[in-house]
């Protein structure tokens, strides 16, 4: 019997209602501390990086060892730093430079730079302390010039050199002269052997576009004979833009700065960068230390819109909802914890896609196979946890949250 078109449009009615029955309309979870997101959408101010990025849609899954140790919102990175870095002058090297250490067996390296490509000689560097010349071959232990640097992979540049100074320097004032300098020099000295060593972290590892970032200064296992007195910053963009960042005394003794930087430099690939020059006492002597680390800053292109629908016809695949200001390829990325016998959460899989999307709202799936389900023996409640909207034009983290929505079934 022929199917008139009136009961062909009551059928494909019907299939869609009882289709849509079966999908979820779900929601994420509100936003918990710590995690990271978009409170309102801009444009960016340059045009996104999107002319070779594939369109094609991309989605994949893999299961996870159940006993896993991870990390819905991992602890910041701390840089440790036991050196510290000086600039001078020909007429400043050539006179003698005082560098100050606290441990025997430091590392100095010198290099050209502002355009000076003059190499040093090695063999004509002179190192005075407690009032005693000695030329580098008396006073140091090894030294290696560019071409040794450079062959043990170390990238210099030209004219560097590096010396161990001999464990019977003495420790505090030590002076650096080269009678035979041209140009400026950096000179970095590392102290491997220190105890002085200086903790520098970020509150967290990326941010948005106008939210304002913390910094921690700390001086590991202080002593009442050690102290840090001035800590003060720098953070440079990815464009090379930098601002000055204060750190302020606390009553627990760590230095603490605040700074929000200027979105006008945010998106792009690259990281922005935290740069703190510390210095301190030890024993009465002063004490240097810089140390530097990175952090992401996101441009706010796009966001989750809240909004999750769970398709039928899949174990566990997720439509997840996004806002978007500026078309891109986005993706989205989180882990599924399962349920186990004993009640705990373990994880699953893993979970990646990506799309293109065009300003508006539109929806990346996330989609995780039976066989991944399966592989672990774990149940429901379902978690997704840890999960994160990237733009793929400049690799900036936009969004994310550490437990984002529980399945009951």
């Amino acid at each position: 019997m022929r199917m008139t078109i009136l009961a062909f449009a009551t059928l494909c009615a019907l299939s869609g209602a009882a289709n849509a029955a079966e999908s979820q309309a779900l929601r994420l979870r509100p936003a918990a501390a710590g995690d990271q997101i978009v409170a309102a959408l801009h444009a960016p101010s340059q045009p996104l990086a999107t002319a070779d990025l594939d369109r094609t849609p991309v989605s994949v899954a893999w299961a996870l060892d159940r006993n896993a140790a991870l990390n819905s919102q991992p602890p910041p990175f701390v840089r440790a730093s036991r050196e510290y870095w000086t600039d001078v002058s020909e007429a400043e090297l050539r006179a003698g430079v005082k560098l100050q250490t606290t441990a025997p067996e430091a590392l100095i390296r010198l290099s050209p730079h502002g355009g000076n490509d003059a190499a040093l000689d090695a063999n004509a560097l002179l190192v005075r302390a407690e009032g005693k010349q000695r030329t580098a071959v008396e006073a140091t232990s090894q030294v290696a010039d560019t071409a040794a640097l450079r062959a043990a992979g170390m990238e210099v540049p030209s004219g560097t050199v590096v010396m161990k100074l001999k464990r019977d320097v003495a420790t505090g004032n030590v002076e650096l002269a080269a009678p035979g300098a041209h140009g400026r020099y950096l000179i970095h000295v590392f102290e491997p052997q220190s105890n002085f060593v200086l903790n520098l972290s970020a509150e967290r590892d990326s941010i948005v576009a106008g939210q304002t970032l913390r910094f921690f200064a700390t001086l590991d296992g202080a002593q009442k004979w050690q102290r840090l007195d001035v800590v003060e910053g720098l953070i440079t963009a990815p464009d090379g833009h930098t601002q000055s960042v204060h750190f302020s005394k606390q009553g627990d003794g760590r230095f603490v700065a605040s700074a929000t930087p200027d979105a006008a430099h945010a998106g792009g690939p690259g990281l922005w960068e935290v740069h703190a020059f510390a210095s301190g006492k030890q024993l009465g002597n002063p004490v240097l230390r810089d140390a530097k680390s990175a952090f992401g800053v996101a441009a706010p292109t796009a966001r989750f819109d809240g909004s999750l629908v769970r398709d039928a016809g899949s174990p566990l695949a997720l439509r997840v909802g996004v806002e978007v200001v500026a078309a891109s390829r986005y993706q989205v990325s989180g882990v599924v914890y399962g349920t186990a016998a004993d009640g705990s959460m373990k994880p699953i899989a893993a979970a990646q896609s990506a799309a293109w999307l065009e300003a508006g709202h539109g929806t990346i799936r996330l989609d995780v196979d039976s066989a991944s389900l399966a592989a672990n023996g774990l149940s429901a409640p379902f978690e997704l946890r840890d999960l994160r909207l990237t733009n793929q034009a400049d690799l900036s983290l936009l969004e994310r949250r550490s437990v984002a929505l529980t399945l009951t079934r």
